[in-house]
């Protein structure tokens, strides 16, 4: 058999992998209800969070976290949302987290959950702060930006799931390479589609807001010129992300995304810049994230 074959069959396979997913789960269905909201409600996403005892133990173990330095615990979600994390943030993450619960990556040893999220949150970060300077935005678009960064790499977390031997060996193969921008065309040389795919099509088979979906078609397609504005956002947010993570020597010039942009590279660089506190917040949400 060719390996072309071999290929159409993995991706046929992984595709039917994605439709035998179950359903979206209860909590990340209610909580996107408040992505539509015009006015964000904080009791709606409060009520959300406290029907789910193990995402609300871990949201109130991140507030009360060293990092957040309270000087009284906090002992409520809705404590949790005003004095702490705010509702964005709340309603972003409770999505991350309900959706990972399909998914078990603890059959793929190169899989590494610590830095998956710790990247997930970090390209949340960049989104949030490039699509803040994009004046012409619409508004839900900017509101959606942080949740599109947060869940952008779900793909590669299903696939982790669906076939754990074969993506750890893309894994620690890519953990080998000094060309980080080449992970894409491992996965399909090995499945025949890669995760940017697998991340598109979950978002449409658990009907994500149509923003986020559209981001991930974009991002996915990046070859065939999309001018999606967030999907460019995004993979400029996700490159910048992965720069922070990686040795110098192998970081990924940005300049093609701030092209695509209209932006000079110095200026998109400087918008990507993340503070140290902002950097130790994502690390003390990345220890709250995993199962």
């Amino acid at each position: 058999m060719s390996t072309e074959t071999n290929n159409e069959s993995a991706a046929a396979k992984i595709a039917e992998s994605i439709a035998a997913l179950p359903p979206l789960p209860v909590t990340a269905q209610k909580v996107l209800t408040c992505f539509g909201d015009e006015f964000i409600d904080v009791d709606k996403v409060t009520a959300v969070v406290e029907g789910d005892p193990g995402i609300c133990a871990r949201l109130l173990g991140l507030s009360n976290s060293a990092y957040f330095g309270l000087a009284e615990p906090v002992c409520s979600i809705r404590e949790a949302i005003c004095r702490v994390l705010g509702v964005d943030t709340v309603r972003s993450l409770v999505l991350a987290m309900a959706i990972q619960r399909s998914f078990n990556s603890r059959r793929c040893p190169a899989f590494n959950t610590d830095r998956f999220w710790m990247q997930s949150l970090l390209t949340a970060e960049c989104c949030k702060k490039i699509a803040a300077t994009e004046q012409s935005l619409d508004t839900s678009v900017r509101d959606l930006a942080y949740s599109t960064g947060l869940c952008h790499n779900l793909g590669l977390m299903a696939v982790a799931h669906m076939e754990p031997q074969r993506t750890s060996a893309v894994l620690h193969a890519h953990s080998e390479s000094e060309q980080p921008e080449h992970l894409g065309q491992r996965f399909v040389a090995e499945f025949g589609t890669d995760h940017k795919l697998l991340t598109a099509e979950l978002a449409r088979f658990w009907q994500l807001p149509e923003i986020m979906l559209s981001a991930y078609q974009s991002r996915a397609r990046r070859h065939e010129n999309s001018d999606n504005r967030l999907g460019l956002i995004l993979s400029a947010a996700a490159t910048a992300a992965g720069n922070m993570l990686t040795e110098k020597e192998s970081q990924v010039d940005l300049g093609v995304w701030a092209g695509r942009l209209d932006m000079e590279s110095e200026d998109l660089e400087q918008i990507v810049v993340l503070s140290d506190r902002t950097q130790n917040a994502a690390q003390a949400m990345c220890s709250n994230m995993g199962d």
